[in-house]
């Protein structure tokens, strides 16, 4: 069959296309491409390869694809070649290696997969704008949250992606400013990474161990634009010292060493996590990063060294307490913990937001309004009766260093004064109504 490209019924109108819109197409290539067998788990991986390479050849596929329609087998080849130079073009051996569309093709899926290839050039071709890959990248984002539900998925990320209510709070608290450095210990997909870089040009520095989420990762930077970065490939590489770290690791805890702020020796640990980005920042360096509130105020003899550690060298600038259900599929409650290496007192601002929130199905989320009276809060350093405290050294030493938000954060009920006379003219007239009520129903029934 011969697709005409030309042929307004094919395709969106340019104009008009929205990113809802947008949003709600790559959705449905999303879910079509899940539904082939041959793409299994890795749907999303095999789905990035096709917005990297078919965007960036989209004169060509256009017209294999659109105008002249070739074979299905001639496409896949071309793509798996586009793919290849894709990993050229990024300078990584690693990007897409696992990434083989003629090896996942066959007779049965021939079908579905044009249909998916139809579609999104189509997309692509109908969002050709300034702004075009700004926009894909939005609904790239907005499809990777919907992976992140996926019970079957396997890359992961699931295990700590974060939403971008925490995202967007996290990165406005470092006050990230043009051409600084960032650095992300565990960036998973990138979204700490690409929000990051809406404060202007940034240059990156980032590590996943996990495939799929490289793969994921350098296309959703390369959809924002991000093109000063490194994706680590191997732990023989060197991050250099950078401005600011920010990232959500995995809560895996066990043993560590004691050694200034190498913190932790296995890899798995927050707190080794933590440990990196301390020692990666500058001497003026920032931190925000997700911890377990467990580590607030375990009592550990290790745990309270670490603290009462970071508390008299004045590293800890705030701690923030999320609310519950924050993250889908997890129960654990998370603070956020900023450190500021430049700091010049001891303080901390203890910030109580874990009421802060808009409750959904099955998680909840920061709003715009959470997001800014945390933010607003942190940089005025503001004591607000239930919510903040900004507490001196000698506070938390009387507290043997525990760090629990409610041991600064005394939360008082408000009793409101009633109104003796309103409570009894509310009463008399609740009253009469109810009499009125039972009068229209004996009418009624007789």
């Amino acid at each position: 069959m011969v697709y005409n490209y030309n042929d307004s019924t094919n395709i969106l109108k340019h104009n008009s296309v929205s990113q809802e819109e947008i949003n709600i197409e790559l959705k449905e290539i999303y879910e079509s491409l899940k539904l082939i067998p041959e793409f299994g788990t890795i749907y999303m991986e095999y789905l990035s390869a096709l917005i990297y390479s078919i965007y960036e050849n989209i004169d060509l596929f256009k017209d294999i694809i659109l105008v002249n329609a070739r074979s299905i087998e001639e496409i896949v080849r071309l793509i798996d070649k586009k793919v290849n130079d894709i990993r050229e073009q990024e300078k990584s051996r690693k990007l897409f290696m696992n990434i083989s569309f003629e090896g996942r093709f066959t007779s049965k899926n021939g079908t579905s997969l044009r249909q998916v290839l139809i579609k999104l050039t189509k997309l692509i071709l109908d969002i050709k704008s300034k702004n075009a890959k700004a926009k894909l990248g939005e609904a790239f984002e907005y499809v990777i949250m919907l992976a992140e539900k996926d019970k079957n998925i396997p890359y992961s990320n699931k295990e700590f992606y974060t939403p971008k209510g925490v995202v967007k709070t996290m990165v406005n608290m470092l006050n990230i400013f043009p051409e600084s450095s960032i650095y992300n210990p565990a960036c998973g997909t990138g979204n700490f990474i690409t929000e990051s870089a809406k404060k202007g040009n940034i240059y990156v520095f980032g590590e996943t161990k996990n495939l799929g989420n490289f793969n994921i990762c350098i296309t959703n930077l390369w959809l924002h634009d991000i093109f000063n970065k490194r994706i680590k490939e191997n732990d023989e590489e060197i991050t250099p010292q950078v401005d600011f770290a920010i990232s959500n690791p995995p809560f895996v805890s066990k043993k560590i060493n004691e050694d200034h702020y190498n913190l932790a020796s296995h890899k798995d640990s927050y707190l080794n996590y933590l440990s990196k980005m301390i020692n990666t920042v500058n001497n003026y360096g920032k931190v925000s990063i997700i911890l377990p509130q467990g580590f607030l105020f375990k009592k550990t003899k290790f745990d309270t060294y670490v603290r009462s550690k970071l508390v008299k060298d004045g590293m800890i600038d705030a701690i923030v307490a999320l609310p519950e259900k924050i993250f889908f599929g997890s129960k654990i409650p998370a603070v956020i913990l900023m450190i500021d290496k430049g700091k010049r007192n001891k303080n901390i601002l203890f910030i109580d937001a874990s009421n802060e929130y808009e409750s959904m199905r099955k998680t909840n989320i920061l709003t715009e309004e959470n997001q800014k009276k945390i933010v607003d809060t942190y940089r005025k350093r503001e004591t607000i009766q239930n919510y903040s405290y900004l507490a001196k050294l000698e506070e938390i030493e009387k507290n043997d260093f525990d760090l629990s938000i409610k041991r600064y954060i005394k939360i008082k009920n408000e009793i409101k004064q009633i109104n003796k006379e309103e409570v009894e003219e509310k009463i008399f007239e609740l009253e009469r109504k109810r009499k009125e009520i039972q009068e229209e129903i004996q009418r009624l029934l007789k």
